[in-house]
């Protein structure tokens, strides 16, 4: 195998992209037979035609939100070109997004993982399956795609699908996971700066699989992510580089989150032993952080119950026993004593004044 890319390449930061990987990019379109005037025009970027396309131009300033838009069109140009090239139909925006809505349900990542591949065995040849070994701590995930022509092409849609599937599973469980090698099975065919910033590791090349490898104690990591924070993320996902993969933010905050999921999903929320296994630390060691943080496992249950019945309230065809049902009530008569200490509304009221 070739040696691995070294780490030097800084991506830039929101609202300074580059205009080297812009112009590389818009190369690939035209070297496989694209039509870059077009493609800019589709992408609303007209006015920066003569600067990205002739390559003596001065450098055009690309805001963060352009660079976004021209990273699409691109990527989605020479995806449908790799398909074309195997004789298979091209994956598209619903479809990645589409996935997003199938996995936003996972209680952990490696069940996220597990949807991931289901969803690409029911759509066939348009995204590669995934595997996932485990050995000695650590997990290997293998993205298997069957290639019968390996050029620039498919190597960006290769490596954009890689990059996709790193970003997604870290956005679920709010952390950056830290990645101990990433492997593709194509010898390196693209610029060192358009690689490095489309995945931000050091590559392998010529491995026997495009691969990710990281520490398997990530895959029991509870999805904290809610339905209601997947919107945001999916209108410009997986072009906007920029987009918050961790969640920098207290635990108390984060346990929020996965308990308003759990609700969400028909769960009741987590005991402290689970989430003491589930974020690596010992029940001692997750109270007294949460008293740190001037709150506990009860009321951080208490505000997740009471935000759902507000939102459910908010829809008149949920009657209260079906609310109290949702928000794991043991009836409806406890659900407005419940409801009533928190607002000092009944559940009625509460909904009379929505309306």
């Amino acid at each position: 195998m070739t040696k691995k890319l070294n780490r030097h390449f800084s991506r830039p930061a929101p609202g300074r992209a580059s205009a080297t990987v812009a112009r590389d990019l818009l190369r690939l379109v035209g070297a496989y037979g694209g039509n870059q005037p077009a493609l800019l025009r589709e992408a609303g970027l007209t006015h920066l035609s003569a600067s990205l396309l002739s390559p003596t131009a001065p450098a055009p300033a690309l805001s963060h939100e352009e660079f976004t838009r021209l990273h699409a069109h691109c990527t989605w140009a020479l995806d449908e070109c790799a398909a074309r090239q195997e004789g298979r139909e091209p994956l598209t925006k619903l479809g990645v997004d589409m996935l997003c809505h199938c996995v936003i349900t996972s209680r952990t990542l490696r069940e996220a993982i597990e949807r991931t591949d289901q969803f690409s065995l029911l759509i066939g040849r348009r995204a590669g399956r995934l595997r996932l070994h485990e050995e000695g701590g650590v997990a290997r995930l293998d993205m298997e795609t069957v290639r019968t022509v390996r050029n620039a092409c498919a190597y960006l849609s290769d490596l954009t699908g890689l990059s996709t599937y790193h970003r997604l599973f870290g956005w679920l469980i709010g952390e950056d996971i830290a990645l101990t090698d990433a492997a593709m099975r194509y010898p390196p065919l693209l610029d060192e700066r358009t690689t490095f910033y489309l995945m931000p590791h050091p590559l392998t090349h010529g491995a026997a699989e495009n691969s990710l490898r990281f520490a398997a104690g990530y895959l029991d990591r509870p999805v904290i992510r809610t339905p209601q924070e997947l919107e945001p993320l999916i209108r410009s996902f997986p072009f906007d580089l920029a987009v918050p993969l961790s969640k920098d933010a207290p635990l108390s905050e984060r346990i929020l989150h996965l308990f308003a999921a759990m609700l969400a999903s028909g769960e009741a929320p987590a005991t402290a032993a689970w989430l003491a296994r589930s974020f690596s630390i010992s029940e001692a060691t997750l109270k007294r952080r949460l008293a740190a943080e001037s709150t506990s496992l009860i009321a951080l249950r208490t505000q997740a119950r009471r935000d759902l019945a507000a939102r459910l309230l908010s829809d008149p065809r949920l009657s209260v026993s079906e609310i109290a049902r949702r928000t794991h009530f043991s009836d409806a008569t406890a659900f407005r004593r419940a409801f009533h200490q928190w607002t000092g509304q009944s559940p009625a009221a509460w909904r009379a004044e929505l309306r």
